[in-house]
């Protein structure tokens, strides 16, 4: 990629997910991240969600063979490329429209 110009990606996208956790588990969790902002750290649920899961999508990985998260990355790809294609073509023909008038 370029050094100033960068693809958007789709997998930049995020989700909200809401969870239930146990309550001395979340409390715990808070103090934990407090504690390391005040010693230069930092600690987001969002961040430890979303390595848990990258975990255990990499522990089924072994287990089964399937990479459920290369299937998703190229399912993602093959979305925004398709959106991207079809906006580019839309402009194109606007531009076409408009310049034959």
């Amino acid at each position: 990629m370029g050094k100033y110009v960068t693809k958007n990606q789709k997998k930049d996208e995020k989700r909200v997910v809401s969870v239930r956790i146990r309550r001395p588990v979340f409390e715990a969790f808070k103090g934990a991240s407090n504690a390391a902002k005040e010693i230069g750290y930092s600690m987001t649920l969002s961040g430890v969600f979303e390595t848990a899961m990258e975990d255990a999508i990499s522990e089924f990985k072994e287990i089964s063979g399937i990479d459920y998260k290369d299937i998703a990355k190229i399912k993602l790809d093959k979305t925004w490329e398709s959106q991207y294609r079809t906006k580019t073509s839309n402009k194109i023909s606007k531009g076409q429209s408009q310049s034959d008038d």
